[in-house]
């Protein structure tokens, strides 16, 4: 007898922990949640109302009352009372939330489906870019914007998705709040990029050749531009045509290749900054002639299709 005591009261302790952690997960009401409220003894009463921007909600009999920063289960209990006291033969009601507008976030940028995405718990920051149909194929996620709502209204975080997705870390990326934004940039220069799997498996490296004193490999690191490869490449020898750099950057099966001024791009800082990405190759030819796009093409064994932008580059 006392061994069956000790099992029930162990399987007593064992559900109430179990209900303290479901009720703590309780989705907190919000404006502009919208409520299913029934009552099992008067269906005439069911009605679905939406949370005002005061957090009010307004029921026959009842009147207005307060639903925002209730759990559902808390204000069944809140109407069952007043009710009571009115003396009305209800002692049940179930409210659920037919649409969760409270907890929301912003996606904008190069995303299919942009716009306010709502949700019952805000999810990581890759499954919100699925959820709104992911990006197009403009779309840069080494450098997503997060920019905070709420209480941290205006802080700003870039974040390499791509990265922590390279890495298998997509769960240490930025918790999301509500009323957060999520922009997702446009690649340099407006280049399509290659599919996530392409861009995840490309080899850890960019390419620096030509007239540099140390042409070759070198190890891809985050955020490294033009001239931070021209540095890491010994610098551009004297013979180096500055005003005809090219960048190739891979693209699945092709490449796409821009020529950038250099000389310009030093003394103004125009145009905009370059980013390389895994398995770009910057070119510097040497003055009239050296090393030249199609000497390049046939070194990396790719189908080229070119574009070059050197008027937009030079505005």
């Amino acid at each position: 007898m006392k061994k069956l005591t000790f099992v029930g009261l162990y399987i007593t302790v064992a559900l109430l922990t179990l209900c303290s952690i479901v009720f703590a997960d309780d989705y907190i009401i919000g404006p502009g949640d919208i409520l299913e409220i029934r009552f099992w003894q008067d269906a005439n009463l069911n009605t679905n109302v939406r949370v005002n921007e005061d957090g009010m909600i307004a029921i026959d009999i009842v009147g207005r009352l307060k639903a925002s920063e209730k759990t559902t289960s808390a204000l069944q209990d809140e109407i069952v009372r007043l009710l009571t006291r009115l003396d009305a033969p209800i002692s049940q009601a179930v409210v659920r939330v037919l649409e969760y507008n409270y907890q929301h976030v912003f996606v904008k940028g190069q995303i299919l489906t942009p716009g306010k995405h709502t949700f019952e718990s805000i999810p990581n920051l890759w499954t919100i870019i699925n959820e709104a149909g992911g990006v197009t194929n403009l779309g840069d996620l080494t450098r997503v914007t997060i920019i905070r709502g709420g209480d941290k209204a205006g802080e700003v975080i870039v974040v390499d998705v791509l990265g922590a997705i390279e890495r298998g870390e997509i769960d240490q990326l930025p918790k999301l709040q509500r009323q957060d934004t999520i922009e997702i940039p446009t690649t340099p220069y407006g280049i399509p990029a290659a599919d996530i799997g392409q861009q995840v498996n490309k080899k850890n490296f960019i390419y620096v050749i030509g007239a540099v004193n140390v042409p070759g490999p070198i190890q891809f690191e985050q955020n490294v531009d033009v001239m931070d490869a021209l540095a890491l490449a010994g610098g551009p020898t004297p013979d180096a045509d500055l005003k005809k750099a090219r960048i190739i950057s891979k693209d699945g099966y092709f490449a796409q290749t821009m020529e950038i001024n250099l000389e310009k791009y030093s003394m103004t800082g125009k145009p905009a900054r370059y980013i390389l990405k895994k398995e770009d190759t910057f070119l510097l030819p040497r003055k009239g002639g050296g090393l030249g796009i199609g000497t390049v093409t046939a070194v990396l064994g790719i189908i080229t299709s070119t574009i070059l932008i050197t008027n937009q580059l030079s505005n």
